[in-house]
């Protein structure tokens, strides 16, 4: 009920109101649904572009940590394989004080020498398993055994059970948190492990590159499920992840974003794309109600003038020229006032000609059946008198009567030919021997139907128009066939032909759009509208004309059935 009410309420509203319903369906709100999907498109966007940059700088970053290891690895390489310095190391075990001293400075000086990554290293030392001795290059000598003694990783590589080792561990020096790098040096002599290579990597100092992708950002760097680093004032709440793989460290290294720091930037965005949507929104109103007041205002005039017109007042007159419906309706109505009041007037007209007419009905008495008794009782008299001539003509007369006079409009080919023969012999009685008429009537045709008086006026026409003028003998040749889904009638004479100004003129009065009231040509152009209106614009009314060819009128009429194919040739004169 409630549903019902509701589309009641709706349907009685005002056109104003249902426009302005219209625009708010059609326009404002899809334009706010619009508006909703583009804001957040250009959400989705813009965090994919923050993760797009942020990766790309993770991945800088990452190439960057992983360049110093490489450095650091590069330079242990060069070193453990450096046949002087294993040499130095094995006359070190075995050289005497003096000579240990000159290979104490020797190594310390490759140790200075060693390609590192500069500021971000510890110490560098080695350590000489033979003489359980350690140089390093600060001088400083840590004793290795010592400070790692018992760590796996130190027992393996002087074991020879693995040549390279990256462990987390504190500074030999200071403490701080250092990554470490070990390898050990296998003489290439007999195959066995001399020492190792020992370098330190500060951990604060590598990742220093990573303070600059979370300073001031509330982001974070994940390893491993630790964090390395964050922003001093990190906020709770969601995060968009980028990783990049460290081959340094042998894993992923997650880049947090904090999804609120990037909305943080977009409060700017959406009050912008706000006020462009209220500042639409209250153009498309004000525009929708200027055309909604337009619209409503000529519709309203128009409908107090209907109201003025119902209750009896013709002197109405809306004036409207504006070429749409509106001003269509509005020139329809001021047309129909017209008329009404034309009719209105002419009533009284209508009536004293009706009664004058009825007067002269009753005055004469005269019916179609005194014609025809009238008609037979000339016939009998001059078959008495043995006038057959008279007797032809009277019944040919009156039979053209009684089939003119019948109400039906349709009629077959057949009674239209008949029809046509008997004008045919009248005219024979006045024309003897001065014409010569055939039929070539298709016998498939004699059965559909067509107008009464369809061919009847035409024969006339080719009497009246190409026989009156010339005592020459003629020929007059009656067609009926289908072709091509139409029934085609053509009256062909040989007489006089119709003059080529006379054609234009014929053709221009029976094109369908001409108006003008003339009774030139009214036999053509009262069947063309006949068929016309009967079978609609596919039927057709031509006329051709020529010295030396004659006259030919041909009509075309839609058969209501299918019929044969037609190739659109004329007969054969």
């Amino acid at each position: 009920m409630k549903k019902v009410w509701k589309m009641e309420r709706y349907r009685n509203a005002s056109i104003q109101k249902k426009l302005t319903l219209s625009t708010w369906l059609v326009a404002i709100i899809p334009i706010m649904i619009i508006f909703a999907i583009v804001f957040f498109v250009f959400i989705n966007v813009s965090v994919e572009n923050s993760k797009r940059q942020s990766q790309m700088l993770l991945d800088k970053t990452v190439e960057e940590l992983d360049s110093y290891f490489a450095q650091a690895q590069e330079g242990m390489n060069l070193m453990v394989t450096d046949i002087n310095v294993q040499n130095a190391i094995d006359d070190y075990v075995t050289g005497t004080y003096k000579e240990r001293l000159d290979l104490r400075d020797f190594i310390r000086n490759r140790l200075t020498n060693m390609s590192t990554v500069g500021r971000r290293t510890g110490a560098i030392s080695i350590y000489i398993k033979g003489a359980d001795k350690t140089f390093s290059r600060d001088f400083s000598d840590k004793d290795l055994s010592a400070a790692c003694a018992g760590a796996p990783w130190f027992e393996a590589l002087l074991a020879g059970d693995t040549a390279f080792v990256r462990e987390d561990g504190d500074s030999l020096q200071d403490g701080r948190p250092v990554w470490i790098l070990a390898s050990n040096i296998v003489s290439v002599k007999n195959g066995e492990v001399q020492g190792l290579v020992y370098v330190e990597l500060d951990k604060q100092k590598m990742i220093q590159p990573f303070y600059d992708l979370v300073e001031g950002s509330g982001d974070e760097i994940i390893c491993s499920g630790n964090e390395i680093i964050s922003d001093a004032y990190k906020e709770g709440g969601h995060f968009v992840p980028v990783y990049s793989y460290s081959s340094a460290l042998g894993q992923d290294v997650e880049f947090r974003l904090q999804l609120k720091e990037l909305q943080r930037g977009y409060g700017a965005a959406l009050i912008y794309f706000l006020i462009g949507m209220v500042v639409l929104i209250i153009l498309i109103y004000l525009i929708d109600k200027l055309l909604a007041d337009w619209f409503s205002r000529r519709i309203i005039t128009l409908r107090d003038a209907t109201r003025e017109i119902a209750t009896g007042n013709l002197d109405v007159v809306v004036c409207d020229d504006h070429p749409d419906e509106i001003g269509e309706l509005v020139q329809s109505l001021n047309t129909m006032v017209k008329d009404m009041k034309r009719l209105i007037e002419s009533e009284y007209l209508v009536k004293i000609e009706s009664q004058q007419a009825t007067l002269k009905a009753l005055q004469s008495q005269i019916n179609p059946h005194f014609i025809y008794n009238t008609l037979e009782s000339i016939s009998m008299l001059a078959l008495i008198r043995d006038n057959y001539e008279i007797v032809d003509m009277a019944q040919a007369f009156s039979m053209m009567m009684r089939y003119s006079m019948e109400p039906s409009t349709l009629v077959a080919v057949r009674e239209e030919v008949e029809n046509v023969r008997n004008f045919v012999t009248i005219q024979k009685i006045r024309f003897p021997d001065r014409f010569l008429v055939e039929y070539a009537i298709d016998e498939e045709c004699m059965a559909e139907k067509i107008p009464r008086l369809t061919m009847q006026p035409l024969v006339e026409n080719a009497f009246k128009h190409g026989f009156e003028d010339t005592p020459e003998h003629k020929r007059l040749l009656v067609s009926v066939l289908k072709r091509r889904g139409f029934l085609v009638i053509r009256i062909f004479n040989d007489g006089m032909a119709v003059p080529a100004e006379r054609i234009a003129r014929i053709r221009e009065l029976l094109m369908p759009d001409n108006q003008e009231e003339t009774m030139d040509c009214f036999a053509l152009r009262n069947l063309s509208r006949r068929l016309k209106l009967l079978f609609g614009g596919n039927s057709q009314v031509t006329l051709r004309s020529g010295n030396g060819i004659g006259t030919i009128v041909s009509l075309r009429i839609p058969l209501r059935k299918e019929g044969e194919e037609d190739d659109d040739k004329d007969f054969d004169l």
